[in-house]
């Protein structure tokens, strides 16, 4: 290659201008000294990397540590992950989309249970009034008010009837008094004829038996607890000394008498304060409703006697 000396003086010039370099004149200066070789290695590149795929062969390096796990406790609560205080991450607060409607089999079966339900319920209320206006509510203290009674009614011909049917079923098992017929009031009559008792009841028995005996009808109607006040009002005899031939009537709850009602029987014949008297409905000795027994009761408190003069 051609030194710069000996190229052409007129293209030195040209390259020059173009340059705007400037002649150098005078002396050049001394060319500083080169630096002695340095100690450190010089970097050596892997030979693997292929020119060709230009990947780098896989690195590893030269000094690996796991990093320590750092925990951080806020102030005043101990370690115990029970105390912590829970971390509540809200959801997007959207409007709950409605319910689908039920398949019509499932709708179906609930409102056949609803039926079923309200049905129950009736014939719950049902009973509940049917014993309400039966003696054997009474004896046992069902009532939905003191002093009222379905049967009361003169106009509710139904109630009559359940209560004339009740009167000789089988509720009837304890000593009891009671007149299905009684539903308007006392009745006092003259006498001349029976009145209207229900068979197989003690107040039937008093009435067909004192009659026999005596040849005077019960001129009164009522429960047997209310046989002291017709007598009263009929003019008989009432007296809380055994008498023979007389009725006996016991009130509610004395010697045996159902609580409700009370009894009623017919004095054959009297041992002191003995009175010896023939029953129906009465439990015991045979007896029962519509069969006759022969009990023995004595004076004293609750026990009242009448007859005819």
């Amino acid at each position: 290659m051609p030194s710069a000396d000996d190229r052409p003086s007129g293209l030195l010039s040209a390259w020059a201008r173009s340059n705007r370099l400037e002649p150098i004149s005078g002396p050049l200066p001394e060319a500083e000294p080169t630096p002695p070789a340095s100690s450190t290695p010089p970097i050596q590149f892997p030979d693997a990397v292929t020119p060709s795929t230009g990947q780098l062969p896989p690195f590893t390096p030269s000094i690996t540590r796991q990093l320590p796990s750092v925990t951080h406790v806020l102030p005043g609560v101990s370690e115990n992950t029970s105390q912590r205080i829970p971390v509540v991450i809200k959801g997007e607060l959207k409007k709950p989309l409605a319910p689908s409607p039920l398949p019509p089999l499932i709708h179906k079966k609930r409102r056949q249970r609803s039926s079923l339900i309200g049905i129950a319920l009736l014939l719950l209320i049902s009973l509940m009034a049917l014993l309400s206006a039966t003696p054997l509510g009474r004896e046992i203290g069902f009532s939905f008010q003191q002093g009222s009674s379905l049967v009361n009614d003169p106009q509710n011909t139904l109630n009559t009837l359940v209560a004339q049917a009740t009167a000789t079923a089988i509720y009837h098992q304890k000593n009891d008094g009671y007149d299905p017929f009684y539903t308007a009031g006392q009745v006092i009559s003259k006498g001349l004829s029976t009145l209207n008792w229900p068979v197989g009841e003690c107040t039937y028995w008093a009435n067909l038996r004192y009659h026999q005996i005596t040849g005077n009808w019960v001129a009164w109607s009522g429960n047997a607890d209310q046989w002291v006040d017709g007598a009263r009002k009929a003019g008989w005899n009432v007296s809380s000394t055994p008498h023979a031939p007389s009725i006996v009537v016991l009130m509610p709850g004395t010697q045996g008498a159902s609580h409700a009602y009370g009894h009623v029987a017919v004095v054959e014949s009297v041992s002191g304060n003995v009175a010896h008297t023939s029953n129906m409905n009465w439990y015991a000795n045979g007896g029962g409703f519509d069969r006759t027994s022969n009990v023995d009761f004595h004076s004293g408190p609750g026990v009242y006697f009448v007859w005819h003069s």
